[in-house]
């Protein structure tokens, strides 16, 4: 009996001990698949569940399966994603996220037409592509990067900017049954500018129109000091054959020409007259709406506006939006002339 008894508790022993092995195996294996599936439901840079989304919102048409192809600058090589990631990534690098949503949608719309426009215009873009650079967000930012830039805010913005997404994905300005070449700028001068006076190509779609919401903007009027010796060194570098009296620093700038809009076509420096166009890259400058002064020894340059001021005003629109005007409104009123298909 005594060995029927301790053959017993041996093989209760070792039962137990299997079942105390299956169920931290079990525990363990739950531990493993569940707190990975948690861990990225809370920080994965795909912040919205899916599953909740109607089958419309999750692919609304055909044209989320449109492919992109832009050339990012940091690896010198072309990149392929999706027309969502595109609309979302460049769209969250152009316009502040907390601006209005119908500002948001009618950027988005502008910069689906202008990547359609310059596909069918390729020689218009020195690479042949629109360039991009994750690290400055230029032009567009993946998931993980906007997620590093917008930090403890990136579930809400990325949502919204999906949001905004989705309702315009198959949307683009058309003029003349083309894409429209949908340019945008941060903040005019109270007007935007035709394209003949910046670029020398007149559009008709691309003239100029009231824009006074800017006059608000914190980076409406900016004014930017440079002494008189920088001054000569920068102007003298780029024109060398334009002679500049060390002597009288006052009469190095003359005359300013300006367009309709404001804006300056041309500025006189040393009796030549350049392009205004040249100046705001020479000096740094935010627009070419500008008036230069000089006094004791520096030279004090205001600008109006921010960018070259043709098309969109991203300002503009999102005081537009505020006011109750839709996208739709927006667009026409910036692009007059054009319309707002589906593709």
């Amino acid at each position: 009996n005594t060995t029927d008894y301790s053959k017993s508790d041996s093989l209760l022993s070792e039962e137990d001990f299997m079942k105390n092995f299956i169920g931290i195996f079990i525990f363990l294996l739950l531990v493993n698949v569940l707190v990975p599936v948690a861990y990225s439901k809370i920080y994965s840079v795909i912040p919205i569940e899916e599953s909740k989304l109607s089958e419309k919102q999750q692919n609304p048409t055909n044209t989320s399966e449109e492919k992109v192809s832009l050339y990012d600058t940091q690896t010198n090589s072309l990149i392929e994603l999706s027309l969502e990631d595109y609309l979302i990534g460049a769209a969250a690098c152009e316009m502040p996220a907390l601006y209005e949503e119908n500002a948001i949608k009618a950027q988005m719309i502008a910069i689906h037409s202008y990547y359609l426009y310059c596909k069918e215009n390729p020689e218009s873009l020195e690479k042949g592509y629109i360039e991009i650079n994750e690290k400055s967000l230029k032009g567009y930012a993946s998931q993980a990067r906007l997620m590093e830039f917008w930090q403890m805010d990136y579930y809400d913005y990325y949502s919204k900017f999906k949001r905004c997404a989705n309702e315009v994905i198959d949307k683009i300005l058309v003029y003349e049954n083309k894409p429209a070449m949908a340019v945008y700028h941060a903040v005019s001068c109270g007007k935007t500018a035709d394209s003949n006076d910046i670029w020398g190509r007149s559009l008709p779609y691309l003239i100029s129109v009231d824009s006074t919401y800017d006059q608000v903007s914190d980076n409406y009027l900016k004014i930017k000091e440079i002494d008189k010796s920088t001054m000569f060194s920068l102007l003298s570098i780029k024109y060398p054959n334009i002679k500049l009296n060390e002597d009288n620093p006052d009469e190095w700038f003359g005359n300013v020409i300006y367009t309709d809009s404001g804006y300056a076509s041309y500025v006189e420096i040393g009796g030549d007259m350049v392009p205004a166009g040249q100046i705001r890259d020479i000096l740094g400058l935010q627009s070419t709406c500008l008036m230069v002064f000089y006094e004791e020894d520096t030279f004090s340059i205001a600008t109006k506006g921010y960018g070259h001021g043709v098309g969109l005003s991203q300002y503009g629109a999102n005081r537009m939006s505020a006011q109750g005007k839709s996208y739709t409104e927006i667009l026409q009123h910036y692009y007059p002339g054009t319309t707002i298909e589906k593709i």
